[in-house]
């Protein structure tokens, strides 16, 4: 008797857990929703985020409030929204980084990318493009190589170590045998700039960001670290079309706090993925550069998330990357 009363109980316990959280996404959102941002102010990533989320808060009658803190690898951003309350009202916008990358990078994370969030909705990716100053004699990769291997070309650089940029670096070097330096910068822009000044030899990054330095003339494009060429620069061959088989690319997507109700985790989802659907939105994110994924459920964003780590962790494993 004392065993089905405890039953009893615990079951009573789970349909009033249950009902209250029903009640509690019935009335989401009912405040703005403030949403992390784990990297500077005018980065690729608050970029995105400043296009997506205005038509995200019509389709929840709630704005999205941005709060950026970069630096430290996206650490304390994602780190602070792993702490947030499970109630919807604080999200991340991470990206491949903070969710694949880090939990190889770093021995001791304050964060567990599977066990403290919960994927809600894929936004949009980059690939990552290989570019060298105006002022350098290589115009194909095949040529950067030969230069490294007379060590006329020494150092790349990148926004930190672990980051997209860092990793096709150490794959191109992996499967080319060549010798680079390492140069970290604070950011990327400062990167970009450097590259810009030939204060670098070459650098991976994203073809929004190299950009304005390629329309002022003072980076040129080399390769893209794609499987197939870019509809945005489809002159532009891939790394493995030259010979080398390098493929990394930066995607970005919103996560919750794992614990959120699913039906407020759905209705968010719901939010952003029309808003990614949206044709101003597509063609904004498409003139930067930017592909807009298409919509898929949050079940299929988890399945992604896992792919994708497995696929780094081969290629950090192979490349040699220490942890720190």
């Amino acid at each position: 008797m004392a065993r089905l009363l405890k039953l009893a109980f615990l079951a009573l316990l789970a349909a009033t857990a249950a009902g209250a959280a029903f009640a509690q996404a019935q009335g989401f959102p009912n405040k703005p929703i403030r949403m992390i941002i784990p990297s500077p102010a005018g980065g690729a990533l608050d970029a995105i985020a400043r296009v997506v989320l205005p038509v995200a808060s019509r389709h929840l009658s709630q704005q999205f409030i941005i709060e950026t803190e970069g630096g430290a690898a996206s650490i304390p951003g994602t780190a602070r929204a792993s702490k947030a309350e499970p109630d919807g009202y604080t999200l991340l916008f991470g990206h491949v980084g903070t969710h694949v990358v880090n939990p190889y990078i770093f021995s001791q994370l304050p964060y567990d990318p599977a066990r403290d969030f919960t994927e809600v909705s894929r936004i949009a990716a980059q690939a990552l493009i290989m570019a060298v100053p105006a002022s350098s004699p290589a115009r194909t990769v095949q040529e950067f190589v030969e230069l490294a291997r007379q060590g006329r070309v020494t150092k790349y650089g990148t926004p930190g170590p672990g980051t997209s940029a860092h990793l096709s670096t150490e794959r191109l070097r992996m499967v080319s045998g060549i010798n680079l330096q390492h140069i970290p910068f604070p950011s990327a822009p400062q990167a970009v700039l450097a590259l810009a000044r030939g204060e670098i030899d070459a650098m991976f990054f994203a073809y929004a960001s190299f950009l304005p330095q390629v329309q002022a003339g003072t980076i040129r494009l080399l390769g893209i670290a794609t499987a197939e060429r870019s509809r945005f620069i489809p002159d532009l061959p891939t790394m493995r079309e030259q010979g080398f088989d390098v493929q990394i690319t930066s995607w970005y997507g919103v996560l919750a706090r794992t614990g959120t109700p699913k039906e407020i985790v759905d209705r968010l989802a719901d939010a952003l993925n029309k808003a990614i659907a949206d044709p101003q939105v597509v063609k904004i994110l498409n003139d930067a550069g930017t592909d807009d994924f298409p919509s898929i459920s949050p079940e299929d964003f988890t399945a992604f998330v896992r792919a994708e780590r497995e696929r780094y962790r081969a290629v950090i494993e192979a490349a040699g990357v220490p942890r720190r």
